[in-house]
């Protein structure tokens, strides 16, 4: 059994060997964390599978009509299908949804159009991103004052998956079309919809008109889990609140996480009690053992590197 109080003297003054293959491991990781897909929140969803568009604020003048349909659809049964031709109109707002605009945000949708008898109604309208078809088949982004940009010229009766990526700091979205990077648009700020959006014509059929189908919407949101204004993509500790993001050995892995994964008892502070823990796995080899601290399934002299450090550390302190 090795003795703690000469053991973390001596750990703390030094760098075992045993740490230089962890850190390599860690950082390892932590490329690999940074190349997967960013963790997001859903703030919005409507597959439009129930039936069920009563949340939705619809607006139908003349034979304008925007109702679920069986007609088309990706995930069956249902789509929601807009039909405006002639004089008439058929414009549908959804639910309001939470979404911080100031933030980045992924929207995602299906999306077909049966003819190409269109003339400019709006595919997605949110306040910053404003998506028609302006004629024919045409997807554009509509920049305001009558400017657009060409975006593709869509095929009829074929199901596109339309994503609109938002970057805050470049004032831009990007549009991919079956998961293929199609154009950038400049966010356009308007006033309304800015937690809803709009689909659909606006006017009636003289102006605005057209077919089409919507399903499987989804707007999501990179989450705060902790509540430190850190999205937790980018937070080195994303369950626990830690709004300074320190990590005395820069591998990724924050100090709060690094302290409460030693604190084996759950009491908040580092002492014997976390260490008897620690010593009755010493040099196992399994999963889940509670003295494996940096849970690589070894109990060994990396776990006491870092229960040596945070000794006699309260790990709930703010």
């Amino acid at each position: 059994m090795i003795s703690v109080p000469s053991k973390i003297t001596e750990i703390v003054s030094r760098e075992v060997p045993e740490m230089r293959s962890i850190k390599l491991l860690l950082v390892l990781l932590v490329g690999i964390a940074a190349i997967l897909p960013e963790a997001k929140g859903s703030v919005f969803s409507d597959d439009f599978d129930d039936g069920d568009v009563s949340d939705w604020t619809i607006t139908e003048q003349g034979t304008g009509l925007l109702e679920v349909s069986a007609a088309n659809s990706v995930s069956p049964p249902y789509s929601f299908h807009m039909n405006s031709q002639g004089d008439s109109q058929a414009m549908a707002v959804s639910a309001v949804y939470d979404v911080n605009l100031l933030e980045n945000y992924h929207v995602s949708f299906s999306f077909l159009i049966p003819d190409t008898d269109n003339h400019w109604f709006e595919v997605f309208n949110n306040h910053q991103t404003y998506v028609v078809i302006d004629s024919g088949a045409d997807l554009k982004g509509y920049l305001g004052n009558y400017q657009s940009k060409m975006i593709k010229t869509l095929n009829t009766n074929y199901w596109y998956d339309i994503e609109l990526r938002v970057h805050q700091d470049s004032n831009s979205y990007d549009v991919y079309i079956n998961g293929t990077y199609e154009e950038t648009c400049e966010i356009w700020i308007h006033g309304g919809y800015e937690q809803e959006f709009r689909i659909g014509d606006r006017e009636d059929g003289s102006s605005d008109y057209g077919e089409a189908y919507w399903d499987d919407f989804v707007i999501t949101q990179p989450v705060d889990s902790d509540g430190d204004d850190i999205m937790d993509p980018n937070d080195n500790c994303p369950y626990n609140y830690n709004p300074g993001q320190a990590d005395r050995n820069s591998d990724g892995w924050g100090d709060v996480c690094e302290c409460i994964a030693a604190n084996l008892d759950g009491f908040g502070f580092i002492d014997f009690a976390d260490y008897s823990i620690f010593a009755s796995d010493w040099q196992q080899n399994d999963t889940g053992l509670r003295g494996d601290i940096n849970s690589n399934g070894l109990v060994d002299f990396n776990d006491l590197e870092i229960l040596a450090y945070h000794w006699l550390s309260d790990c709930f302190e703010d």
